[in-house]
């Protein structure tokens, strides 16, 4: 029998229900199924453990979220060392393309800094902006900037005062009006797709956005199939693209919300599809 292994961070945060759907999904296509915390992971003289277990006994490894951040780099460069063909989400993705840098090409026009008087000029140049973590998710920290104001205090709590964190500021697109279209992908391939109509210029629901059924146009599925492309190349199994079309504005890799979301508006549960795509890509078995 094939076996998966879900490494779990604290499911008491999470945000989502991730950890619920997609192990469940996988029993029902006949895995089975081991679940344990990401600080589980350690090196022994008979090499890198998963909790008791070598790599060798399972099929897949998915790790649902970042897990503590006093111990990521410690466990990411223990899981680097790992064939990466077995994980769902390869251990690079989670250094390299969790932010908002990675499709520049897409996006609106963007800055980043830890300066605030370099963001604060970002904003001299007038127009509605928004601001939010390089890294952050879930509508965390995510302000509509508008011109007129004085943002610093925003942008100094953005950065963490003395800690200096990096913000981002994008410009403020009339686009995100008519929505923003998140859309599953998973082994290359589009799940599902809801639109979010924006509160406040924030088209995320953790703020109030409202979710709506949608379907992809053509130009809008061009779009989003290209980046699904980009994203299985680089080894990521399930994300969430995000775009108002003509603009991406957001690829989430780690642990994408709207399963939960579908299922509401549509009633179907789609993380069976997700479990088959991803299955299909890394094994090859339909």
């Amino acid at each position: 029998m094939a076996e998966i292994l879900f490494l779990l961070g604290d499911v008491a945060l999470a945000h989502n229900d991730n950890h619920e759907r997609l192990p469940r999904a996988f029993e029902a296509e006949g895995f089975r199924v081991t679940e344990l915390d990401h600080d589980s992971i350690r090196l022994t003289k008979e090499g890198i453990r998963l909790g008791p277990y070598p790599q060798e006994r399972f099929d897949l490894i998915w790790l649902i979220g970042f897990g503590r951040k006093p111990t990521f780099f410690d466990r990411m460069q223990l899981l680097c060392q790992l064939e990466q063909a077995r994980f769902v989400t390869e251990i690079d993705v989670f250094l390299t393309l969790h932010g908002k840098y990675r499709w520049l090409e897409h996006m609106p026009e963007t800055h980043a800094s830890n300066d605030v008087d370099a963001l604060v000029e970002v904003l001299e140049q007038g127009g509605n902006w928004v601001a939010k973590p390089t890294a952050g998710s879930f509508g965390r920290d995510v302000h509509f900037l508008a011109p007129g104001i004085d943002h610093r205090q925003t942008l100094t709590r953005l950065t963490r005062g003395e800690l200096r964190e990096y913000c981002l500021l994008q410009r403020y697109v009339a686009e995100i009006e008519r929505g923003e279209t998140r859309t599953l992908v998973a082994g290359g391939r589009i799940i599902g797709s809801y639109l979010r109509k924006p509160r406040d210029g924030i088209a995320n629901i953790a703020l109030g956005a409202k979710a709506r059924t949608t379907t992809l146009d053509p130009r809008e599925e061009a779009l989003v199939s290209g980046i699904a492309e980009e994203l299985l190349a680089q080894g990521v199994g399930f994300a969430a693209v995000d775009i108002a079309y003509p603009y991406l504005m957001e690829v989430n890799v780690v642990n994408p919300g709207g399963l939960a979301t579908l299922e509401t508006l549509t009633g179907e549960d789609l993380s069976p599809a997700v479990a088959q795509a991803v299955i299909t890509w890394r094994t090859g078995r339909t």
